[in-house]
């Protein structure tokens, strides 16, 4: 997914998302010259917002709290039984997310209700009728009429 999706679904700018990335908070992958943000880098996203939201971290403890993940992994490079023992240890620490929270990391930092893609963002309306317009003032003269 390209990075206005990515913003839309997260609800940051386009613009955040790419300091995000500059900082190393998130970081796509290269499909055909493009940066491209699969489902993994979604969760991370919605995470990092949700995290810096609800806990007051800012991009600096977000780094911090990022190396410090990596750095055992990191350290264990080369040895295969380290590596292994580290992954092990992931997959525990996930299974006992998903018992605690009562889902995977992915979804922690989705809104409530169903996936995004099962749930559109206004009703279509009946067939045959014009949608409402929203709410709020005019945003501008609107379109011009013709006085016959």
């Amino acid at each position: 997914m390209a990075i206005p999706r990515l913003a839309e679904q997260v609800g940051v700018t386009p613009r955040v998302l790419r300091y995000w990335e500059e900082q190393g908070l998130i970081s796509p992958s290269v499909e055909h010259g493009r940066l491209r943000y699969g489902p993994r880098d979604v969760a991370i996203a919605r995470l990092v917002r949700r995290v810096m939201d609800e806990t007051g971290y800012g991009v600096e403890g977000l780094r911090v709290l990022k190396a410090l993940a990596e750095r055992e992994i990191h350290d264990a490079a080369g040895d295969a039984p380290r590596l292994a023992e580290l992954a092990l240890r992931l997959l525990y620490a996930r299974k006992a997310l998903r018992e605690v929270a009562g889902s995977d990391e992915e979804r922690l930092g989705m809104p409530p209700g169903p996936p995004d893609r099962a749930r559109p963002p206004h009703p279509p309306p009946p067939h045959g009728t014009r949608p409402e317009p929203p709410e709020g003032p005019p945003r501008g003269p609107g379109p011009k009429r013709r006085h016959d």
